[in-house]
């Protein structure tokens, strides 16, 4: 028997080769992309590492540049970066997310932006600077201010906590006599948030700090104001003995006492008239509250906490042209330490 036998012409063969790759063709896809995608599935994710920022200013030879990172795995999803030259001279990051940073002020729109973009003589030195603002996030919260001198020399020239921020503006001219380009900063010192009071009510003196000697401190010429008039005193002294939970009795601190007593001795204070604050006090207290003395002891104590007592007690023990009342930071004649 004979068996028939067929000729394969080259022709033929490459038509069948033809047909079995374009069969094979889908397979062929699925399997290389599983070989691609194994490797990146055994191993640990391959992270984004460029990362545009999202503002920059230049003032040649620095750069600043502040950077959000989303994909970050830390809680370092925001910071900012100086450069000169080319090369970093500083950066910081958030210590947890939600934080921000800016250049110069939180918004372009703020009033006082223009004053301190960056470049400008923030300290009155004749050197540019420049300002990052960085924003902790959260109820209440919380404003720092980072200040660099960015000349010939790069410098950190002071890191300033506002805390609970308040009402701006910060950065202010408020010495028009004083022949400079600087400014001063003007913040509230919070030492008193939530003491003995809610935050609400909790009274914040307003402190206004000057660059010298290489550091922000505070500044008495700027701080320095008159005493209310006797007048005023004695009515802001009524409201406070006739402040209606007083009437229940008790001793402090457990009594309820108006927290208007001592932000009104924190503003005689802050404004060079400590004198007068310990005399408020007197005329002040609530007839029906025992403690007197005890709360002169814990308001002592409390002010001592703050970081700019320092100075204020400084600007209250010296003597200026203006000064017309008994200066003393102490106590209260009729109260003991």
């Amino acid at each position: 028997m004979k068996i028939p036998v067929r000729f394969v012409t080259v022709s033929d063969s490459r038509r069948s080769v033809a047909r079995i790759v374009h069969a094979l063709m889908p397979v062929l896809i699925v399997a290389l992309i599983a070989a691609i995608a194994a490797p990146a599935r055994c191993g640990p994710p391959v992270a984004n590492s460029i990362v545009l920022p999202h503002r920059e200013e230049t003032l040649l030879p620095y750069v600043a540049r502040v950077y959000s990172d989303p994909a970050a795995k830390d809680d370092s999803d925001a910071y900012y970066e100086i450069l000169k030259d080319g090369k970093p001279v500083y950066l910081q990051k958030t210590k947890q997310k939600g934080e921000k940073f800016y250049i110069g002020t939180m918004s372009k729109d703020d009033p006082e932006a223009a004053q301190v973009k960056m470049g400008m003589d923030i300290t009155g030195d004749r050197q540019p600077d420049l300002v990052i603002s960085e924003w902790t996030g959260g109820t209440n919260c919380c404003l720092v201010l980072h200040i660099f001198e960015i000349g010939p020399t790069f410098r950190i020239l002071g890191t300033i906590d506002t805390k609970f921020a308040g009402a701006g503006p910060y950065f202010v001219r408020l010495d028009k006599n004083l022949q400079t380009t600087g400014m001063a900063i003007q913040i509230s010192d919070w030492s008193f948030a939530n003491w003995h009071a809610d935050f609400a009510d909790s009274p914040a003196p307003k402190v206004v700090l000057r660059f010298s000697d290489d550091a922000y401190r505070v500044s008495p010429d700027l701080m320095r104001d008159s005493a209310p008039t006797a007048k005023d005193l004695e009515a802001r002294a009524a409201l406070v003995r006739n402040y209606a939970p007083s009437a229940k009795g008790s001793a402090w601190p457990d009594a309820e006492v108006s927290p208007q007593l001592w932000a009104m001795m924190l503003d005689l204070i802050y404004s060079g008239n400590a004198g007068d604050a310990w005399k408020f006090l007197d005329k002040a207290w609530p007839p029906k509250i025992g403690g007197k003395e005890a709360f002169a002891r814990d308001f002592r104590a409390q002010l001592a906490k703050s970081p700019y007592w320092p100075g204020v007690e400084a600007m209250n023990a010296s003597k200026h042209p203006s000064d017309k009342n008994d200066q003393s930071a102490g106590p209260s004649p009729t109260a003991t330490k």
